[in-house]
């Protein structure tokens, strides 16, 4: 787009996924990648052809814009005559948008960079790309009037990226601050320094990405802060236990089974440290899952024979073969009918970049080659001495390859090699038939390791190893304990989110807690958010809109609270009971009455960030007036609920009136802390509403009694 784009183009979107999975109500709050790409200098471009000429110069090249996209799993919003514009995170999420999103702008330069070569060809111009990437919270809202509707993205993180294009070098892709830190591990960037953009009063932070890490394995690593590993004694001497049977020549399968974030990957780490520690350690090979590779059939093998002997997508058969040979031959001087046997196998699992039907070969037997051939190729590399073969988040490989690595299995009875087999408790998952054949077919050779929050012990001093942070307040230590839920990985999260909100400052003396910083200005991590939202974006429409209604209420909740603000009973107890079974919600007890609980308080302040403020205001009142109905003879002891409650639907007669009883109730049981907080905010819903000074006089003398007491 040479021309700048408008406030209408930038807010304009009318987003068409492949699939409805996922799609969600008519108005939700995002984080979100946006992505824009133009064709530099196009009015300039359009102007030496006739429009037939250019509309077929733009039409071969939009092919190649959308393509990575969809790959991806983004949103190609709109085809803007010269340009794209696509979302990563909307309407569904992943853990990974920033990465996919800038994966897919990498896939356009280098695609339009070949097709550039047919314009100049036929057409005698030089034809470009450039594109802008930022990160940020919209609003993704269906607006319009009765006769023209559509869904819009609203929010400055359009604008930006936006802006982010227009200053970005043609063939180059430029990252806002928000995104690079989001890709950081993974993604090779220079920095740009600070840039004005038009519109904005300061100027931002960019970075024009220049590759790509290949080493997944490191690239996690990286993301790391340094904490030793700390209540996981017990797993890693499991480990270790199953490493030295190898060693002792017996094969092994290990299942370390265990959700997002509570250390399955820093535990492989650990244990790949004791390999190398052995007097001769022999092979260890990594293979990780890619979520956007889980559809192309042997992704899985094919990353890891790709990054193994330097091979790239494009490469011919004859180059492939040279590159294996490159890499083997100095290994097995020794034995040369291993060489080929590898070689073979490598390259036709490299090559099937997609197994289908072609003219004389089915897809079936495709697979069945490629199986006949890695078995004997496993069983030879065994020779050299014990073999360790890691799939780490196997929860993502294609189908494929877990049928591939189900009958790689077998080996185990007769060569000293361990599958450790990391992933996710997915039942759904293709990794869940892994652990059901080795527990079925090899019990003999068969461990499996699930991992567990850490206890509020561990959890502490895990937080202590983060922190290190002398005068960190006690409630801000809570604060992480409580979010965190015994899960490592939201612990790194949360205390680097304090450190860039900066609740915590960094020193050339250490670190040290700001003066005046409120624990109540913390807001989720975006890594966090983004890996929360994408296990809500799985559940059907219905099940979403129950959960986010179940947040407003809190991280617990009665039942009949929920019932009462619920459009069907019967559809509630259907979602409730999806909600169990994918772990967003457990029940947390029947006595006095059935209430239920969010397994993580994280996911319960994901799901409330997704819902309009103007939403959230109507579920906050249906909510208060619900318990006002319900628990009519508890008032008092429900008061400080109702008070938050109406506050936050913005009530405040009927909060600074719950407020003050809250208050009267905390005096009463000496709970001084309590009461002060309570009186507090009846005395600031009182100014809002503009009281008389008696009033608020009044409801001070209240809040003075309760310092006098805690003094």
């Amino acid at each position: 787009m040479s021309a700048e784009p408008t406030a209408s183009q930038l807010q304009d979107v009318t987003p068409t996924p492949a699939s409805s999975r996922g799609a969600g109500p008519k108005g939700e709050r995002r984080l979100v990648t946006v992505l824009f790409g133009d064709v530099v200098n196009s009015t300039g471009l359009a102007e030496k052809l006739d429009p037939e000429d250019w509309t077929e110069v733009m039409n071969g090249a939009f092919p190649l814009l959308t393509a990575p996209v969809e790959r991806y799993g983004g949103t190609v919003s709109r085809l803007m005559g010269d340009g794209i514009l696509a979302f990563f995170g909307a309407p569904v999420a992943h853990e990974d948008d920033p990465k996919r999103a800038v994966l897919a702008a990498l896939d356009m330069v280098k695609a339009v960079r070949a097709y550039a070569e047919t314009v100049k060809d036929k057409h005698a111009l030089d034809f470009d790309i450039r594109i802008g990437i930022n990160t940020g919270h919209v609003v993704i809202a269906d607006v319009g009037s009765n006769t023209s509707m559509e869904r819009t993205a609203m929010g400055d993180a359009v604008n930006i990226a936006a802006r982010m294009q227009q200053t970005a070098e043609p063939g180059t892709v430029q990252l806002s601050m928000e995104t690079y830190r989001l890709v950081a591990s993974s993604i090779e960037a220079i920095s740009l320094g600070e840039i004005p953009l038009k519109g904005k009063s300061d100027p931002v932070t960019a970075y024009r990405v220049i590759g790509v890490k290949t080493d997944l394995a490191q690239a996690r690593r990286a993301k790391s802060i340094g904490a030793t590993l700390v209540g996981r004694d017990r797993e890693l001497g499991e480990l270790k236990a199953a490493v030295d049977q190898v060693w002792r020549q017996r094969g092994q399968i290990v299942c370390l089974i265990g959700e997002a974030g509570l250390g399955k990957s820093r535990l492989l780490d650990e244990l790949k440290s004791y390999w190398l520690s052995q007097d001769d350690p022999t092979r260890w090979e990594e293979m990780v899952g890619i979520p956007y590779d889980s559809g192309r059939a042997f992704g899985l093998f094919q990353n890891y024979a790709r990054r193994w002997f330097g091979v790239e997508l494009e490469d011919p058969p004859e180059v492939i073969d040279r590159k294996v040979h490159a890499k083997l031959d100095p290994l097995n001087q020794a034995a040369p009918e291993s060489i080929g046997l590898c070689s073979i196998a490598m390259q036709r699992v490299i090559a099937a970049k997609t197994v289908e039907d072609t003219f004389g070969f089915t897809a079936q037997a495709v697979r069945k080659d490629i199986s006949e051939l890695m078995e004997p190729a496993f069983r030879e590399s065994c020779r050299a001495g014990p073999t360790v073969i890691v799939i780490d988040d196997l929860q993502w490989a294609d189908p494929v390859s877990v049928e591939l690595i189900m009958h790689l299995l077998a080996l185990v009875d007769d060569v000293p090699i361990l599958f450790l087999c990391a992933f996710r408790p997915e039942r759904q998952s293709p990794a869940w038939q892994i652990k059901v054949k080795a527990e079925t077919d090899f019990p003999h050779r068969y461990l499996e390791i699930a991992l567990k929050p850490l206890t509020d012990v561990d959890t502490d001093a895990l937080i202590s190893a983060h922190l290190r942070v002398e005068d960190m307040p006690g409630e801000a230590r809570e604060l992480i304990m409580r979010k965190a839920d015994g899960n490592p990985y939201f612990i790194e999260e949360i205390v680097r989110a304090l450190v860039e909100q900066g609740a915590i400052v960094e020193t050339t003396e250490g670190r040290h807690w700001r003066d005046g910083a409120q624990l109540s200005d913390f807001a989720i991590p975006d890594s966090l958010q983004a890996l929360l939202v994408s296990r809500i974006d799985r559940l059907d429409e219905d099940a979403r809109a129950t959960l986010q209604m179940a947040s407003v209420i809190g991280r617990s909740f009665y039942y009949r609270i929920l019932q009462a603000i619920s459009d069907s009973a019967i559809a509630l107890d259907k979602d409730l009971r999806s909600l169990q079974r994918v772990e967003l919600l457990r029940e947390a007890g029947r006595q006095p009455e059935l209430e239920y609980m969010f397994r993580h308080e994280l996911a319960r302040d994901a799901a409330y960030a997704t819902i309009l403020n103007r939403k959230r205001r109507e579920f906050h009142l249906r909510v208060a007036q619900a318990i006002e109905t319900l628990f009519v003879d508890q008032l008092e002891g429900q008061a400080h609920r109702l008070a938050q409650h109406f506050e936050l639907a913005g009530e405040d007669e009927r909060a600074k009136h719950y407020y003050e009883i809250a208050g009267e109730v905390a005096q009463q049981v000496n709970a001084s802390a309590e009461a002060l907080a309570h009186f507090g905010r009846a005395i600031a819903a009182a100014r809002r509403l503009g009281d008389p000074e008696q009033e608020i006089a009044a409801l001070t003398a209240k809040r003075g009694k309760s310092e006098m007491t805690s003094a």
